[in-house]
């Protein structure tokens, strides 16, 4: 989308440091992620909270360093991620990837000659969201509205020296929100389903969002799954698909996907190994591992309270994906019933596929995608360690063949990929 900048999202990786990742961001992108990741440092290391705490609950969470990493203490909070720089700033590069795939930091069509005068941002760790949704509605002429992040952690910085109007309350998720009902325009929630069991994802904490929203207001989840599968070739698109989110989908080199969307099982030996290992680990700590099946299941599962009802499911290639290179043609076109709207240009670029060469800014977002899960399996060593049976030699060795395959040689040709989605709908009255 033009105005963001996000030409080259990809870092040229060591894991270990994502400031060095950044280095192949440029323009505008570059600018605010390094603002952001220099003012979350700064607020991270402060252990009061300023001005932009206009009120907090009363928990102080402890802390325990396992490998190397800050993870939260208390053994009965299921979030497995650490709570540490180094994983805010994988959340950075993985939040404006979302916004560049997305084209902007929402995605409901409820705001587009309007604007909510007060949002919450749920589990909004740095905010870095709300900065870029406040920066957003800016750009359209609106600046009246407040902005409220909550998270377990004091991570943000202080906004309000950015100019928003902004208050962060500290609080435990897997209790209700310590707002009153019908307090908030516009509800976001974003990266929640590893942060309470799966069993009260949907009832506690989506169900929670919706009471604090006003009657007519909107909610907009996005949720990224955490297996990995292989995308097969050539998927269709899916009936009912925009004109825009297909060009779209077209400029970052990423496929809409649908429940009737091909997949196979991951090709890829790590990540086939990985997904073992992951799935077994959360099936002990009672958390899900495809969070988007749930959240449309409970999106889907109370038409009373929650109405127009909107998705977009993504899947984002890994990397340069072999059938893409090789292209087919002289498919049968689907009719225009099938399309359902959609133009004869749609059903053409849908009848025959050429050859994919990907630009540079495409394979920079693949590359981020990527990089962002390879550090998202580093996150959660501890556990997935631990399940793999492995010495740590053995560890070592599995996760140096693992990087040398994905990073240099290409090991995801086949289509293994991340697979992304948004919900959003109004709360009935």
């Amino acid at each position: 989308m033009a105005g963001w900048g996000y030409e080259q999202l990809s870092p040229p990786v060591r894991l270990s440091s994502t400031r060095k990742a950044l280095s192949s961001v440029s323009g505008e992108t570059k600018d605010f992620a390094l603002e952001r990741l220099r003012t979350t440092s700064s607020a991270s290391s402060k252990q009061n909270r300023n001005a932009s705490t206009d009120h907090m609950t009363s928990i102080s969470p402890s802390f325990v360093h396992r490998h190397g990493r800050r993870f939260l203490g208390d053994p009965s909070l299921p979030y497995p991620l650490p709570i540490d720089l180094v994983e805010l700033h994988r959340q950075t590069l993985r939040t404006l990837m979302l916004m560049r795939v997305h084209g902007a930091p929402i995605c409901s069509p409820f705001f587009e000659d309007s604007a909510p005068r007060r949002v919450l941002e749920v589990a909004c760790g740095s905010a870095l969201w709300s900065s870029a949704c406040h920066d957003y509605f800016k750009r359209q002429g609106y600046s009246n509205i407040s902005f409220t992040g909550v998270d377990i952690a004091p991570l943000s910085p202080d906004l309000k020296a950015q100019g928003l109007d902004w208050r962060f309350v500290q609080h435990d998720l897997r209790s209700a929100l310590p707002f009153p009902e019908a307090e908030f325009d516009f509800v976001f929630v974003k990266d929640v389903g590893l942060t309470a069991p799966e069993s009260a994802l949907g009832e506690n904490i989506l169900a929670d969002a919706l009471r604090v929203l006003r009657p007519g207001g909107v909610i907009e989840v996005w949720e990224s799954d955490h297996l990995f599968r292989t995308l097969l070739p050539h998927p269709a698109i899916p009936p009912g698909t925009t004109e825009e989110d297909v060009d779209q989908a077209e400029t970052s080199a990423t496929y809409i996907i649908s429940p009737s969307t091909a997949f196979a099982k991951a090709q890829n030996k790590y990540l086939s190994d990985y997904n073992t290992w992951l799935q077994q680990a959360f099936d002990k700590y009672h958390l899900t591992p495809v969070p988007c099946a749930l959240t449309g299941w409970t999106f889907s599962s109370d038409p009373e309270a929650i109405g127009d009802i909107g998705t977009r499911r993504i899947a984002i290639p890994f990397g340069e994906v072999r059938w893409e290179r090789e292209g087919v043609g002289g498919e049968a076109a689907p009719s225009r019933g099938h399309l359902r709207g959609k133009s004869v240009a749609m059903a053409e670029k849908q009848s025959k596929v050429e050859a994919k060469i990907l630009t540079p800014d495409q394979i920079a977002l693949r590359r981020t995608a990527l990089t962002t899960t390879i550090q998202f399996i580093e996150a959660l060593e501890p556990m997935l360690k631990v399940e793999s049976g492995k010495r740590q030699d053995e560890w070592d060795r599995w996760w140096a063949g693992m990087t040398n395959d994905l990073l240099e040689q290409n090991g995801t040709f086949n289509g293994e990929c991340l697979e992304i989605g948004v919900w959003w709908g109004l709360k009935r009255g």
